[in-house]
């Protein structure tokens, strides 16, 4: 029986090369980072989705709901709505999946989709009166579970919070749509 040398602690490969964001040239926080914040989106999404379950509609309709809720802007030319691309662009999303998710909103009869007045090939959403008693009933719910959703945040934090998202947002669209690329790359050597 020969007696084991001791192991060397294995290095991987790092997952980012930014130095920012290497703490003693590791990547050890960036990795916990990530698995905190995908955590923190299934806390997001579990709750979406509760809303959702609570007024008969999947998370995705819920969100599609408040979503033409709160931007579907008056134009004093156009009325009142907002477009399925501006929807699905909120979304980050497609605009054939978010079509299918409208029309199925169209179909319960919480959406309204008409021909926007001042573009004929543009399709417009608006709450109907039903829709719109929905959201409301939604209130008393939404608030208990954002309050604790966001109970670590003071006023400094959520403004913070804000900044970040909108930023990561933006770092993250174009993160997709270089993964989607490096994904054909990948898919194209293989063959």
């Amino acid at each position: 029986m020969s007696a084991s040398k001791p192991r060397r602690p294995r290095r991987e490969a790092l997952t980012i090369s930014r130095p920012e964001l290497l703490v003693e040239g590791s990547d050890t926080a960036f990795r916990g980072l990530i698995h905190d914040l995908m955590a923190y989106a299934h806390h997001i999404e579990a709750c979406r989705d509760g809303f959702g379950a609570i007024i008969g509609l999947t998370g995705v309709q819920y969100e599609i709901l408040m979503i033409v809720r709160r931007f579907g802007a008056v134009d004093a030319a156009a009325g009142p709505g907002i477009s399925v691309g501006q929807v699905a662009a909120r979304l980050h999303r497609s605009g054939a999946f978010t079509t299918i998710e409208t029309t199925k909103l169209v179909g319960r009869g919480v959406i309204d989709k008409r021909a926007d007045t001042t573009d004929g090939r543009k399709v417009l959403l608006a709450l109907t009166p039903a829709g719109e008693a929905l959201a409301r009933t939604l209130a008393p719910y939404q608030q208990q579970v954002n309050d604790v959703l966001f109970e670590c945040l003071d006023k400094r934090g959520f403004e913070a919070l804000m900044a970040l998202a909108r930023d990561l947002v933006a770092c993250g669209d174009r993160a997709v749509a270089l993964s989607g690329f490096l994904v054909g790359q990948a898919a194209v050597r293989a063959a």
